[in-house]
């Protein structure tokens, strides 16, 4: 927490993981903002952040059970990623229901 503080006092400024843009295990630099790695979200290990990269390649996840399908990441780390914003815009599955229409 020191060193977010530290770098934030410093100018730096941070954007949110995007699933499809993020690497694995490296930050970036993305229009002089840093987006962190996806290994860097909490109980995701460096076999599930590469899989989740390579997931990506293959184009957009349509649900959270699709993600967790293709990722093969625990419902743990996936109900992390929904409180962090990561995964908050995709629905819960892909079954559709007469209700949502």
């Amino acid at each position: 927490m020191r060193i977010v503080q530290e770098m934030y006092a410093r100018g730096f400024e941070f954007l949110p993981i995007d699933l499809y843009k993020a690497k694995a295990h490296h930050f970036q630099i993305i229009d002089n903002k840093l987006m962190p790695s996806i290994s860097t979200i909490d109980g995701l290990g460096d076999k599930a952040a590469d899989a989740v990269v390579e997931a990506a390649k293959d184009g957009k996840f349509l649900s959270r059970d699709d993600f967790r399908q293709r990722t093969k990441v625990s419902k743990t780390v996936i109900d992390l990623m929904v409180d962090l914003g990561i995964l908050a815009d995709l629905p819960e599955s892909n079954q559709l229901s007469l209700f949502d229409l």
